[in-house]
Formats: C-alpha cells, sequence, structure tokens
C-alpha cells in the first residue's frame, strides 16, 4: 500500500526562516521522496507556495474563530493539568474541525506531528486510526534548558513536562536529533510502548554550492574579517550567546584589528544589539533574512559560544555546507560527531575563542583543513541523502512493529 503522510507544523514550511522550518524543510522533502505528502500548518499569515510535490491546507491564526468558552479556557490555562499558553494558542476547535475533514478527504496512512506545542490536536490525529509520529526535535521538558529562566517560565516547566510525558507515551514513534536527545528522553520520560529514533537535522549541500565555489575563489584575495553569528534571537541562548559575541569576543578582536565586522543575522534581536548596531557600523544586525548564504560567504568565521540549549545546531551545519570554518563550545556543537581541532575548533572562553580567531585568520590553510573535513563528515552524516536513509529505517521499523501487532 502506497503511504500518504499527513505533516502538521506550527511553522511556515517555505520560505525558510530559521532552524525549525529547516528541519521541517528536510523532513518535507525527503517524505515527499518516498511517497504521497500532504502538510497541515498553523500560523499566523497566510500560506504561499512551495517548490516540492505535496498537497498543503493552511489555517492562519492571525484572527481565529475562538468561541466564548475557548477564550475563557486560554485565560484559565493556570488551573489546568495540561495548559499552557502557547499550547492554548494555537489552538481552536474550527481549526480542529477543518483538520478532521482534511484527515478524511486525504485519508493519510502516517501522521507526522511537528513538537508537542500542537498537543491539542492529538485527539483529532487519532480519529484517522494510523500510526502518529512525534518529531520532537529535542527534549522540551529538559531541566538543563531552563537554567537561569525567569520565574513565569520555570511555573510552566511541569507542564511541559506532563504536556510531554503524555504526547510520548500516545503516540506510535519520537524522533529526536540526536543520541543524546535520547539519552534525555529516556531518562526523563518511561516511554512505554514509543520508541525513539535518530532523525539528525541536516541541510541540502547542492543549496550551498555556489557560496562555496565563491568562498574558494575569494580565498587569496584580502578580505575584512568578519565573525558570523545566526540564530534566532528570541530564544535565551542565543541571546546569551550574541551578549558574548558584543561584549567580550568582537571588543578584544577589535583591539587586535580594527577591520573586523560582526554579524549577528536571524530573527527577533534583543533591544541590546538592536543599540549596539546602532552606535558602531562595524556590527551589522540584520533581523530575519530571507536567504543566509549571502552572509554565510561573506563571513571569515562562525562563532558559536553558546552556552545552553539542547537539539543539534543547524548554524554549523550551515556554516559546514559553505565551507566557512566553526569555532564552538562544546554546547553549541553538541549532538554532532565532530572532533575538536578536526572539523571545528572547540573552545569554552571568550579569551579562547578570540585566540581561536587569530590562529585561523592567521593560518588560512588550517582554516582550509577545517572546512574540508567539516565538509567531508556532512556528506557522510548531515547531507539530505544520509538523513533520508535514517527516516526510511524508522518508518520500516514502524511498519514492522505494526505488522507485529
Amino acid at each position: 500500500m502506497e503511504r500518504r503522510t499527513l505533516f502538521l507544523v506550527q511553522t511556515k514550511p517555505y520560505p525558510l526562516s530559521g532552524g525549525v522550518s529547516l528541519r521541517n524543510w528536510q523532513n518535507i522533502n525527503l517524505l515527499a521522496e518516498q511517497g504521497d505528502l500532504a502538510i497541515f500548518s498553523l500560523y499566523k499569515g497566510s500560506a504561499g507556495s512551495l517548490p516540492v510535490a505535496a498537497h498543503w491546507y493552511h489555517y492562519d491564526l492571525s484572527a481565529p474563530s475562538r468561541s466564548t468558552q475557548e477564550k475563557i479556557r486560554r485565560r484559565l490555562w493556570r488551573l489546568r493539568p495540561a495548559g499552557h499558553p502557547r499550547i492554548d494558542w494555537l489552538y481552536t476547535q474550527d481549526a480542529a474541525n477543518q483538520l478532521r475533514a482534511q484527515i478524511a478527504a486525504y485519508k493519510p496512512t502516517l501522521i507526522i506531528i511537528e513538537e508537542i506545542w500542537l498537543y491539542r490536536y492529538l485527539r483529532v490525529l487519532q480519529e484517522a486510526r494510523c500510526p502518529i509520529i512525534l518529531d520532537n526535535h529535542n527534549v522540551e521538558g529538559d531541566n538543563s534548558r531552563y537554567q537561569g529562566a525567569d520565574s513565569k517560565t520555570l511555573q510552566r516547566l511541569s507542564k511541559v513536562q506532563r504536556i510531554e510525558k503524555k504526547m510520548i507515551q500516545t503516540v506510535d514513534q519520537v524522533w529526536m536529533c540526536s543520541q543524546e536527545d535520547v539519552r534525555r528522553l529516556y531518562e526523563l520520560y518511561p516511554v512505554g510502548k514509543t520508541t525513539a529514533f535518530i532523525v539528525p537535522n541536516g541541510v541540502n549541500p547542492d543549496y550551498y554550492k555556489n557560496v562555496c565555489q565563491q568562498r574558494q575563489n575569494a580565498a587569496e584575495s584580502p578580505k575584512i574579517k568578519t565573525i558570523l553569528y545566526l540564530g534566532r534571537f528570541s530564544y535565551q541562548p542565543n541571546a546569551e550567546a550574541a551578549s558574548i559575541l558584543l561584549n567580550q569576543i568582537y571588543p578584544a578582536i577589535r583591539q587586535i584589528d580594527n577591520s573586523c565586522k560582526l554579524l549577528l543575522v536571524g530573527c527577533d534581536p534583543t533591544d541590546k544589539m538592536v543599540a549596539a548596531a546602532k552606535a558602531d557600523p562595524q556590527i551589522v544586525v540584520t533581523g530575519q533574512v530571507k536567504d543566509v548564504r549571502p552572509y554565510l560567504l561573506g563571513a571569515g568565521v562562525m562563532v558559536v559560544p553558546l552556552l545552553k540549549g539542547s537539539g543539534t545546531r543547524l548554524k554549523l551545519l550551515e556554516a559546514f555546507a559553505a565551507k566557512c570554518p566553526v569555532i564552538s563550545t562544546a554546547k553549541g556543537a553538541e549532538g554532532l560527531h565532530v572532533e575538536d581541532g578536526k572539523h571545528v575548533l572547540l573552545r569554552e572562553s571568550p579569551t579562547a575563542m578570540v585566540e581561536a580567531i587569530q590562529q585561523l585568520w592567521q593560518q588560512p590553510q588550517m582554516a582550509q583543513t577545517l572546512c574540508e573535513q567539516a565538509y567531508k563528515r556532512l556528506l557522510e552524516q548531515y547531507a539530505w541523502p544520509a538523513v533520508g536513509q535514517q527516516i526510511q529505517d524508522s518508518l520500516a521499523r514502524l511498519s514492522d512493529t505494526s505488522v507485529d501487532a
């Protein structure tokens, strides 16, 4: 029987706008290669078009139709064991009815749901009576993700854990980004019948091919030394990494070479980031961009001073694909099979990162070797064909389980 997959997502699948959409876009393309695919999306704004063969149904959350009962329920989320403001905002009965109608019309044989924030649609999905996979990306209830969080966020942690536990015990399979995330999942929750599989974050090397070529052509020409960081800065670990770059690493490098620039590329920049860019023309804060490739092309090095977070960093994989050298903390490279001195330079302090930046800029052959080795590792484990094989293996196991049952 031909597989018919319905993929429920809470972010716009295309054009690409960050790590979540990059992962979804990867899975959309790879699933479309393996059978018929439909997407049901919920976010603010209208749908667009997809450069891939898939049916796309969209529910616009800009002005959703909510009953009085739903509005009251949202306000009283704290009183409900599984109440959560983000989850309640994403849910409307009207959207649930439309999803139910699309399921009846499409008749999926497999459903994939993106992250736990779509939890309240799980009952509708179960009506399809087909296997359900939670693409969980990383463990949302992991206590380490909440270090340094404000009291309001900490109050939600127990609710997040309750919801995540319920979802992983309900679905038939869970996809995680790395072995470390699988370990954390099993450590935090008794998963019962549910099996967790690694479906790593990956990138399409062909998308960055022109950047690679142009970087190689420009390798011998003099250029301004540029430090790059990519991220969504409403995510606290990214905001903290940007602060380290702004306040410690960049000023130290400027004292050594005043031609250097700092590029902070991504949506939701903090007020302090915007103020720093206004005060110093060599600090560029872009906000959301349609295409990160021009910034990868202009970067001398990607520096990732992440101290918190989980999952794997697509920003590193994008740098590998563009053959841009990477300096990172161990946390920043967590979940990726990379070695210090071979694929990246791993450094744990701003001072050590400054020294590593100087080393790469003074030894271009070393930077080139790092890039070549990182690109090779990308092709082996994190390029779309390699990830596609992981998806195929996980779905084969799902089919075997269904037959056994």
